[in-house]
């Protein structure tokens, strides 16, 4: 037989996982902070954009 291998004294505790409908009701969104967020990404993706190109130039005059 197949000893386990997990500790079978641990006691899950599900209210410290468990999300409430009024949880998700009662949240404010932070727009702001959100807008930021995705100006941030796309952001550092055209300048991740840009360093690619210079890279890919500089590559083909070595």
């Amino acid at each position: 037989m197949e000893k386990l291998n997990y500790n079978s004294d641990f006691i899950f505790n599900e209210d410290l996982y468990t999300i409430t409908w009024s949880d998700i009701e009662n949240t404010e969104i932070d727009y702001e902070n959100y807008l930021d967020d995705i100006e941030n990404f796309f952001r550092e993706d055209f300048e991740n954009d840009i360093l690619e190109e210079e890279f890919d130039s500089k590559k083909d005059e070595i």
